[in-house]
């Protein structure tokens, strides 16, 4: 059984019932939900009194009850909440004067549609910011921002599952904030036009016995993939302008491509943009290109210089939101090890709770066998992996068999093509697609064909290969030394950040030595092994060796600009 969605989320009038009480075999259809470890919560427009005096066994049918349209909130041992300021008490004997007949709960004000009109006119007399919600032939008035979603969310919270883990089921009017603030938004075969054209999915049957066809049907048991449209994660732009997209959930991407092609912008720019869009990510980061996204709210960054976090760090963590696990300050030869480790934990925290939604593993070749390890299959829809490489032939045949898209940027080499192409990608033959200056163009495949595209920009910076550049210190005999001629400066570089000091304060004549031997570029090629920069600081030198002193001042504030530019993505 697929564990994708962890909850369902079920209106009461006309969706689970249509009479004063649920059917037997609806309430049993929910215990056998239950007892396979499904949460489910009923949302109901009714104040829960009102609820309970006709179906008393509420409170032991739910895991959560979500009352009066989303304002107040019921848990097993901790009682109700109410989420939100009551309207305002004064529309009471207002509305009863005009005989309105009302319905005060802890939260909301309830009458009969027929009565609109007098109560707007009573709530525009008092100048109230009150909203109005239709429920077939009812009318509620809450406060404003208040819905069925928002309450749904606040209890979903305390029970320690996302929305786009959830589920959500209903028929009326008041339920298309219901459907909206779940992955996956359903209406039973007797819910308004409205709902049912809004809706993800719709029930071939009526209230109860739609629910019990959900609950048993194949959407629960991961027999059918249905991807919304609104949660769609934007990559870019094709040729045209149109916009270029891939379901948020229950797929794999592989992203492959040279070095400095574009592979961990987009993969950023995809944490990004599911950070944003509320779904739980973490990004497995060898090479500490991505703890730039520390920048986003709801998402920490861990490791570095600390231990790798154990089980129980990562459930904590995971409850706060996202995280990027930095394993740049580790020794090449263990980041495979810490990174299967990590792997390991995740996996066993997305088969008891439902996150991360993604995975998304950099330098994914480190682990070749990671289908394996996180139990991918072809047609296993419970996914959201990623896998950035500039190596794809080195992931197992099943690891590229389980992705559902692909994207190839630039450089990627025959037998990462040929890997690709085996796994069913039609990954084009000849020249690599061009790269226009200040564009990251790329293809994004599926088993049937490619578009081209390009990479939209990112929010949070991208610092390529920041354990370099912030804090690693270099062994003794790595470490570059300045000079004047023959003579040492005294000035000593462990790391790239004292590398990009030393360059800012060293005098013109350093500068000029060093250039004309080429030892800048001839050190981060042959130490720092980042050959794209080299290449950049190596035309800097040769501009430096032309034109001698004239050029000493701009030289050297361009060799600080390309280790900016390089590292932190300016």
């Amino acid at each position: 059984m697929s564990r994708y969605y962890r909850a369902v989320a079920v209106d009461y009038d006309g969706t689970l019932t249509e009479t004063d009480t649920p059917h037997p075999d609806v309430l049993a259809a929910i215990r056998r939900a239950r007892g396979g470890g499904r949460l489910v919560v009923l949302v109901t427009g009714r104040i829960l009194d009102s609820l309970l005096t006709s179906f008393p066994e509420a409170e032991l049918a739910f895991d959560a009850m979500v009352g009066e349209n989303g304002g107040v909130i019921w848990l097993p041992g901790k009682g109700r909440r109410a989420v939100a300021q009551p309207v305002a008490g004064e529309l009471d004997a207002a509305l009863a004067a005009r005989g309105v007949p009302v319905e005060r709960g802890s939260v909301l004000l309830a009458t009969q549609a027929a009565y609109d009109h007098v109560v707007l006119e009573e709530i525009a007399r008092r100048g109230l910011d009150v909203q109005l919600v239709r429920n077939r032939g009812a009318l509620m008035l809450l406060p404003p921002g208040v819905s069925k979603g928002t309450g749904l969310l606040e209890a979903l919270a305390e029970l320690g599952v996302s929305g786009h883990s959830t589920i959500a089921v209903g028929d009326a009017e008041n339920d298309h904030s219901l459907v909206e603030s779940c992955e996956l938004g359903v209406a039973v075969a007797n819910a308004v036009p409205a709902l049912q054209s809004h809706a993800d999915v719709v029930l071939g049957e009526r209230a109860g016995r739609g629910v019990i066809q959900l609950l048993s049907g194949p959407l629960l048991r991961g027999d059918l993939r249905v991807q919304p449209k609104r949660w769609q994660i934007r990559l870019g732009r094709d040729l045209d302008g149109s916009s270029v997209r891939v379901p948020g959930s229950q797929i794999n991407l592989a992203i492959t491509g040279g070095p400095e092609s574009g592979k961990s912008h987009l993969a950023g720019l995809l944490a990004e943009r599911l950070v944003t869009t509320g779904y739980s990510v973490c990004v497995i980061d060898p090479e500490g290109d991505h703890v730039g996204l520390e920048a986003l709210r709801g998402l920490v960054v861990v490791g570095g210089a600390d231990p790798t976090p154990s089980a129980e760090q990562v459930r904590r963590l995971l409850r706060l939101g996202s995280l990027v696990m930095d394993l740049s300050q580790r020794a090449s030869d263990v980041r495979g090890l810490e990174t299967r480790h990590m792997l390991h934990l995740l996996a066993e925290h997305r088969r008891r709770h439902g996150t991360p939604h993604w995975i998304i593993l950099d330098e994914a070749h480190l682990v070749p066998d990671l289908a394996r390890v996180l139990g991918l299959a072809p047609g296993r829809f419970a996914a959201g992996v990623c896998a950035v490489t500039w190596r794809p032939e080195r992931l197992s045949s099943d690891t590229l068999a389980a992705m559902d898209y692909a994207v190839a940027f630039p450089g990627l080499h025959r037998a990462g093509a040929s890997a690709l192409r085996e796994a069913g990608f039609p990954v084009p033959t000849g020249a690599d697609p061009p790269v226009t200056r200040g564009r990251i163009e790329g293809l994004l495949l599926n088993r049937r064909a490619g578009k081209p595209f390009v990479a939209d920009a990112r929010t949070s910076p991208h610092l390529r290969h920041w354990h370099k550049y912030q804090s690693a210190e270099l062994p003794y005999h790595q470490r570059f030394f300045f000079r004047e001629r023959d003579r040492l400066t005294g000035a000593v570089a462990g790391s790239m950040a004292d590398f990009h000091h030393e360059i800012a304060r060293a005098a013109v004549e350093v500068l000029r030595h060093h250039a004309s031997n080429r030892d800048f570029s001839r050190w981060t090629e042959d130490v720092i092994r980042d050959h794209a920069l080299a290449e950049r600081i190596r035309s800097v030198e040769e501009r430096l060796r032309r034109n001698g002193s004239s050029a000493s001042e701009a030289g050297r504030r361009l060799l600080l600009e390309a280790i900016e530019t390089h590292y932190q993505g300016r």
